[in-house]
């Protein structure tokens, strides 16, 4: 949508806000400033917990350096001074990782070509970065004797244990997906699930005190990652189970946390208020908690809902699917599939060829 000049309208209502170059005025606009209407821009095209995760990097650790300083008085050689501090010792936030500096110098370079671009500020030349591009992580699937070993405890656990981790491992949701997913979200008739939301753990201050508490935030996810397909039948076969078993409430949350009989960090489960529906919304933590504990009783140190999403990936290639479809059902761009999944590709395929 385009404002009164031609500017797209979310720029235009920013710049409203801040009162900030707008017409007639000559005050300059800060990078923070700058930073802000940048967020605004992304925050209707990135999941909720990238954004969220981006803009308090922001916050901490480039608000509080270059904030205040004019945009059009930026440069290269002011970026690398502040990422070579944040990279030291002396730095009051604490060591931060190479990936962490990468991930803020491409915040800080996608900010002013974005303001470029909109003509708001002077394009900067950047240059190469003078930090090596980290490479993501391989994905770390299940050996089939792992897969199978976990399946045979979680057949003596709970019911909402086995359905917090099926729907990864069968159904390829995230942790932040699987706490999101609400009932409503199903049809048990069809087999169809709806994935359009995810929780979210966000630091609230708390009035006068100054102290931060953790709340569980139900986030809609952007249009471009909201996907709707049918459940394998053993995921379908399981939730009707637990269905029928809890007389659930179509707006609880499949993955709740019932106080009475759920296991996790009790201090925590405390802490947490009912959803309405006499569950309590479920939290990534303590999910990853409970999961760990079963994944140590089938040798499994270490587990991850990461690693189930992994499993599910493979198992997926290995019965032909191809990087689109999966891309799909991960809510996920085809390039991320092809990164992190390169090797198991290349030994189905033999190549990566035609996948741009």
């Amino acid at each position: 949508m385009q404002g009164s000049d031609g500017m797209p309208k979310v720029i235009e209502e920013t710049k409203e806000y801040f009162n900030i170059v707008t017409s007639g005025s000559n005050k300059p606009i800060l990078i923070k400033e700058l930073a802000e209407i940048w967020f605004a821009h992304i925050e209707k095209i990135m999941r909720p917990s990238s954004y969220a995760r981006y803009h308090s990097h922001a916050v901490k650790y480039i608000f509080p350096y270059i904030g205040d300083i004019e945009a059009g008085s930026f440069n290269k050689d002011i970026l690398l001074s502040v990422l070579g501090f944040l990279k030291s010792e002396d730095c009051k936030e604490g060591l931060l990782s190479q990936y962490t500096i990468y991930i803020l110098e491409g915040m800080v370079r996608s900010i002013f070509r974005y303001g470029a671009e909109n003509n708001l500020v002077p394009e900067i030349y950047f240059g190469k970065s003078e930090y090596a591009i980290v490479n993501k992580k391989d994905a770390i699937p299940l050996h089939e004797f792992e897969l199978h070993n976990l399946i045979c405890k979680l057949e003596k656990q709970d019911m909402d244990l086995q359905v917090q981790v099926m729907l990864p491992l069968y159904a390829g949701l995230s942790l932040s997906e699987v706490c999101g997913l609400r009932w409503e979200d199903i049809d048990l008739e069809t087999g169809h699930i709806h994935i359009h939301r995810n929780m979210m753990r966000i630091q609230q201050e708390q009035g006068e005190s100054g102290k931060n508490a953790t709340v569980m935030a139900e986030c809609e996810l952007p249009e471009n990652i909201c996907r709707e397909f049918i459940m394998p039948g053993k995921l379908r076969i399981l939730l009707k189970k637990t269905a029928k078993r809890q007389q659930i409430s179509q707006k609880s949350y499949v993955a709740s946390v019932d106080k009475k009989t759920g296991k996790g960090r009790k201090s925590f489960l405390e802490n947490l208020q009912p959803d309405g529906f006499g569950t309590v919304p479920p939290d990534g933590r303590t999910l990853q908690y409970r999961l760990k504990a079963v994944g140590k009783q089938a040798g499994i140190p270490g587990l991850t809902f990461q690693m189930l999403r992994d499993t599910f990936v493979v198992m997926c290639l290995q019965a032909g699917g191809d990087v689109y479809s999966i891309a799909y059902l991960l809510g996920i761009n085809v390039s991320a599939v092809c990164g992190r999944y390169k090797a198991w590709l290349v030994k189905r395929d033999g190549f990566l060829e035609g996948i741009e």
